[in-house]
């Protein structure tokens, strides 16, 4: 998988955690929730907090992995395995939704790391190189 398509998968990801927390705040929250700001605090499910910490969780992501992906990307730098760990940050990001929302946390530790561990290998040969 080319960088550019993996920063476009991952602004895709970002849309859809995004989206879900959009839907999830009005499916339990009502639509007028949206439309007024004079309401009281509203205590949220357990399935609503994860869908709220998935797409925080996607956007602190966005700190290491879009300027990995970037830093790939300008590199003249020949990175070893590069489209292959593009590719396994993507799938990482994409089962990390799932997982998260599924709040079994002992699977989503591993597919975390891929995102994580493959954003530090870009960045590191891309800046080396």
């Amino acid at each position: 998988m080319s960088y550019e398509n993996a920063l476009a998968a991952f602004v895709l990801i970002t849309i859809a955690t995004l989206g879900m927390e959009i839907m999830t705040t009005y499916a339990t929250q009502g639509l007028a929730f949206g439309f007024s700001s004079n309401r009281p605090p509203v205590e949220k499910s357990g399935f609503a907090l994860r869908v709220a910490r998935t797409f925080q969780n996607q956007v602190e992501s966005a700190a290491y992995v879009v300027p990995a992906l970037v830093l790939a990307t300008l590199s003249d730098a020949v990175i070893p395995g590069g489209a292959l760990v593009a590719l396994l940050i993507v799938l990482g990001r994409a089962a990390y939704v799932p997982l998260y929302y599924s709040g079994v946390p002992f699977i989503r530790v591993p597919v975390f790391g891929l995102g994580t561990l493959g954003s530090l290998y870009l960045a590191y040969f891309a800046w080396a190189g």
